[in-house]
């Protein structure tokens, strides 16, 4: 979806278009409520994913393809490019990043991690309590 949005943007097409755009990146969010969340995601799999063509990371738990971003990174790709394929929670954490960043996020979530993998969005007991995780 974030290729559509690129493809929109290089094509210099119409307002309607990234109405559309809008539109289904919305109706994609209503689906996982409706369906039940995010697909889960292992760490493991997501250890595959580290490459400039194909950069997964972790940040609270859930899982992002933030490979069509990363040319777009304010800090840089290499910013992201350090945390490829890994949980890159406390970097983005440390780094104080504004409202409408974290609310990007949103864009470019594809899962989240399994229970047994969860150390921020979970019932367990060991689980590191913070009260300002983004939804």
């Amino acid at each position: 979806m974030d290729s559509l949005r690129g493809l929109v943007s290089a094509l210099h097409l119409s307002k309607e278009a990234e109405v559309l755009f809008t539109a289904i990146k919305s109706l994609e969010k209503i689906q996982r409520k409706v369906l039940g969340g995010l697909p889960e995601i292992t760490l493991k799999e997501v250890a595959h994913h580290d490459e400039m063509n194909d950069c997964w990371v972790v940040i609270y738990d859930r899982v992002y393809n933030v490979t069509d971003f990363l040319r777009s990174h304010p800090g840089g790709e290499w910013t992201i490019m350090d945390y490829a394929g890994r949980d890159a929670t406390i970097a983005f954490r440390g780094t104080g990043h504004s409202k409408d960043a974290i609310a990007m996020l949103n864009d470019y979530v594809i899962g989240e991690l399994p229970e047994t993998e969860r150390i921020f969005r979970t019932d367990n007991p060991c689980a590191v309590l913070l009260t300002d995780i983004p939804e």
